[in-house]
């Protein structure tokens, strides 16, 4: 089996196998309504009796309760 010569990106860096428009992006995140997009340790985590919510710091909408 030969392997094939990494391909370039045009910002000049390397890849190997098919591209991705969300690479670089991490493999966990949460999406609000407003439009932010972060990480699940960026959310704001509110805990009412046995509950825990996941709050977007930037509006406040409710994301989650378990």
């Amino acid at each position: 089996m030969t392997l094939a010569p990494a391909s370039e990106r045009p910002d000049g860096s390397q890849y190997r196998g098919s591209p991705s428009i969300a690479a670089d992006r991490p493999k966990a995140l949460l999406f609000c309504p407003c439009g932010r997009e972060a990480p699940l340790d960026e959310w704001r985590v509110e805990h009412d009796s046995a509950r825990r919510r996941l709050v977007c710091p930037d509006c406040g909408e409710t994301l989650t309760v378990r």
